[in-house]
């Protein structure tokens, strides 16, 4: 799955084709344009269509009342349209959301590492891509998911040179642990976060972490897991900025 944070006390976990029966609610004035959330994610599966991709795994999620939409979905190539990534262990991921009480803007967010959750958190580590809902929604929303959407092969190319010059850059053990206090040092880690990222170095919970050996990459997921927040009271925005943190660190150690 893609993991949507959301809060089972407050939103609803829905399916495309129930987002579908969701009523379009009335205008809140004349510069505010109702669109509805099933054409918003019609016009992303087209766009990805038309560059040869498709849509994985999808979840989707509303909340006071339907007034706000937020979901994720997986992208892949399309059958015969060769390979967006060549990589079985990290997946490109889209986020999306938007709103009809404006609270929110209409949005798009990639990347390897994407958070979207019902406490308005959304962000990318490749990208993200806004718009009000305000008048001429309807004519601008197209240009922004194309816009988006067209860069995906460039920048899933681009993370994919970037994930091996991770896996390819050994380090010893101690080395490692060197540099998680560095990257604590720099903000990328809190107190806590250290030592289980420590302990992930030692340690992978996940064995294609650790398949080569005491690596750049194995330091990215060992921050990673290290990263993840633990319930909807999470700091999403400072998982995100610390996430940054640990990509600068990395990419200057790689050479990058």
């Amino acid at each position: 799955m893609t993991n949507l944070m959301y809060n089972s006390a407050t939103d609803t976990v829905i399916t495309r084709s129930e987002m579908a029966q969701l009523p379009l609610p009335q205008a809140m004035g004349r510069f505010h344009q109702p669109y509805s959330f099933s054409e918003y994610v019609e016009q992303v599966h087209e766009a990805l269509d038309i560059e040869g991709l498709q849509a994985g795994v999808e979840e989707y999620a509303i909340q006071k009342d339907g007034q706000r939409m937020f979901g994720l979905m997986t992208i892949e190539p399309k059958p015969l349209k060769g390979e967006l990534i060549t990589a079985s262990d990290w997946n490109l991921t889209m986020g999306i959301r938007g709103s009809h009480d404006q609270r929110i803007p209409r949005g798009i967010t990639l990347g390897s590492q994407v958070i979207v959750c019902s406490n308005l958190c959304f962000g990318g580590n490749i990208g993200t891509f806004n718009t009000k809902q305000t008048t001429n929604i309807r004519q601008r929303i197209p240009t922004l998911i194309r816009n988006a959407i067209s860069q995906v092969p460039e920048l899933a190319h681009d993370l994919e040179e970037q994930y091996d010059a991770y896996r390819n850059a050994e380090f010893k053990p101690r080395w490692g642990d060197a540099a998680l206090v560095e990257i604590h040092r720099r903000g990328g880690l809190a107190a806590p976060q250290l030592a289980r990222a420590i302990a992930e170095w030692d340690r992978p919970s996940h064995e294609e972490h650790a398949e080569q050996g005491h690596s750049a990459w194995r330091l990215l997921n060992a921050c990673t897991e290290a990263l993840k927040p633990t319930g909807m009271q999470g700091n999403m925005n400072a998982v995100q900025e610390r996430s940054q943190k640990v990509i600068s660190f990395l990419d200057e150690v790689v050479g990058l």
